[in-house]
């Protein structure tokens, strides 16, 4: 789907800011899910960085269906399970899907221009916590569809749906 026309990313998610503990701890969300699958749901089992991504998504609230759906589907179950709460219920890792969204459509492309935007907003002058966003925003929503690999979105009508509630 193209970008709706005139539509423009709001620099806040439904209220939730983008700016405000938006630092992940660098995991990605499809290895998350491949190692819950291999410790049969066993959170207690998950490393620590696993156990934030796991709390960021809010995957208790969906882990049954995820342990009982094919791989191929935990895409779509996540997707529905982001849309069906508000933004401010989700820790970093989600939040930063939409980070990168927004200033890769508000700014332009590209890793610095990002990086150059964490700086500016206060959120970090730490190039490692500016990286660890980028990742984790960049990785976890292109496996889910919403963004292209140069971070742009790729789903508008998820992003339209996201934003609009």
């Amino acid at each position: 789907m193209d970008k709706p026309n005139g539509f423009q990313l709001p620099d806040n998610l439904r209220g939730r800011s983008i700016d405000v503990k938006v630092i992940p701890t660098v995991c990605n969300l499809e290895n998350m899910l491949k190692k819950l699958i291999e410790v049969n749901g066993d959170f207690s089992q998950l490393k620590q960085w696993e156990k934030r991504s796991y709390k960021a998504y809010l995957i208790e609230e969906i882990k049954s269906r995820i342990l009982s759906a094919p791989s191929y589907a935990w895409k779509d179950i996540v997707r529905e399970h982001i849309l069906s709460k508000r933004p401010s219920d989700f820790g970093a890792s989600v939040i930063d899907i939409y980070l990168v969204a927004y200033v890769t459509e508000t700014f332009g492309t590209g890793k610095d221009r990002f990086f150059e935007h964490i700086k500016n907003k206060g959120i970090s002058d730490n190039g490692n916590s500016a990286q660890a966003i980028w990742q984790v925003g960049k990785g976890d929503g292109v496996y889910l569809e919403i963004l292209h690999e140069n971070g742009k979105v790729r789903d508008w009508n998820f992003i339209e749906k996201w934003v609009k509630g």
